[in-house]
């Protein structure tokens, strides 16, 4: 009874400690020959790494908390464009009946997803009918099947491409449509020597994003399994002057001795409290300040800038920069100008593989975007600033009025109109 209860005591400890994963993904060598792997009988090009580069990028995706909210924020905003076309049906699917399951404003944010993350994103259309339905299809379960140069070129998708128990489906590329309606659509740009799959936008900083996630397990491995000393605190805990005492005194202190031993306090910051038996002396303590805020403050701050330029995106737009460090109007304003035009590059990119989809179909039509930038923020920040000054004149129920007007709602317009000094 007592060995189970030690081997419980044991696995528990070591349940205590992680491993910090630092095998380093190396980026794919394209001026190698494409690989030909075989899944189910079926010959598909291979994205290299067994086949499974895209899981261990998304993987890496999540891991990294710059990467993903730049990655989000970017799909957040292509998503947020309300559509302007003069073809009410186009206008009509693409907002209530695109799918049984969402809408163009989910599908352009999946799809924008897939693309920053991975560099490449799929649709599906299915066509029953004179109806036509779309849907995203995610990258990560995609792979190109090898073409034989007789039968249409095909894709193979799978739940899980590191189970060999999962039957692969195929299916056709676009233009063809297979017997049941079926075709997927690739949306790609073009890429400097790639292949059949394009790195992601950010691949300029994908050893940054890798060193990012270890530092996260690195101090989270530190907090839980560490020793940092705030203090030392050592005092005298007397002499045992009869070796032979008839209680056992020596024994009994010294026992007593070692129980106090130890540190007070959790993982982090701790006081070591040392007993000293021998002569007599003073209570000693000794301080050891804290230089720095945590481990590689200045290392994440590197990779985080460069995650965010090789994402040729803006740490304002990510939410990564403090009220007060954004900088001033003609900033930000400079900034949302090359942010939308990225973003309207990515709606047209999406809306022209929706497009052909809609070819000869009741759907055909041309479709822009209108952007709105955050709070609006190009022209509204210098008129809230103007509403805030002149508040006292025209009261603080008027500027509520005003900011609500201006697309805020009513918490926000109090938040704002309250903390004007903010």
């Amino acid at each position: 009874m007592q060995s189970k209860n030690q081997k419980k005591q044991r696995s528990q400890k070591r349940q205590l400690n992680f491993p910090i994963s630092n095998n380093v993904i190396q980026l794919p060598d394209y001026t190698e020959k494409e690989k030909i792997i075989t899944k189910q009988g079926i010959r598909l090009i291979s994205t290299t790494d067994n086949n499974l580069f895209p899981q261990k990028v998304s993987k890496l995706a999540k891991e990294s908390s710059t990467l993903k909210a730049v990655i989000n924020s970017f799909a957040e905003y292509v998503s947020y464009g309300s559509i302007l076309t003069e073809n009410q049906a186009l206008e009509s699917k693409l907002t209530d009946d695109l799918n049984k399951y969402y809408n163009w404003f989910e599908l352009s944010k999946r799809v924008a997803k897939d693309r920053r993350t991975y560099g490449y994103g799929f649709i599906e259309s299915v066509r029953i009918g004179g109806e036509v339905f779309i849907y995203h299809l995610d990258a990560s379960k995609v792979r190109f099947c090898e073409y034989d140069g007789e039968h249409p070129e095909q894709v193979a998708i799978s739940k899980d491409w590191n189970d060999n128990r999962i039957e692969p489906i195929q299916r056709t590329l676009y233009p063809n449509y297979d017997e049941e309606g079926r075709t997927i659509i690739p949306i790609f740009e073009y890429e400097s020597g790639q292949n059949d799959y394009p790195l992601p936008v950010w691949s300029g900083a994908f050893y940054d994003a890798q060193v990012e996630s270890l530092i996260g397990q690195y101090n989270a491995n530190q907090f839980e399994n560490g020793v940092t000393l705030s203090s030392i605190l050592m005092f005298d805990f007397g002499d045992v002057t009869d070796e032979n005492g008839e209680d056992g005194l020596k024994d009994k202190k010294y026992k007593l001795e070692q129980n106090i031993k130890g540190t007070s306090g959790g993982r982090s910051g701790k006081s070591l409290i040392v007993p000293k038996t021998g002569d007599v002396q003073a209570p000693e303590y000794v301080t050891y300040p804290m230089q720095k805020e945590g481990s590689f403050m200045d290392l994440q701050k590197m990779v985080e800038n460069n995650i965010v330029k090789a994402c040729s995106w803006f740490r304002s737009l990510a939410g990564l920069e403090s009220a007060g460090a954004l900088g001033n109007n003609q900033q930000l304003r400079n900034e949302w100008e090359l942010a939308e035009r990225l973003i309207q590059n990515e709606q047209d990119v999406i809306m022209g593989a929706v497009q052909k989809a809609f070819e000869g179909t009741i759907y055909e039509g041309d479709v822009e975007f209108n952007n709105q930038s955050p709070m609006n923020v190009v022209n509204d920040l210098s008129n809230i600033t103007t509403l805030l000054q002149n508040k006292e004149t025209i009261g603080t129920e008027a500027v509520k009025e005003l900011l609500k007007m201006m697309g805020m709602d009513e918490q926000q317009a109090k938040i704002i109109s309250d903390n004007d000094s903010e």
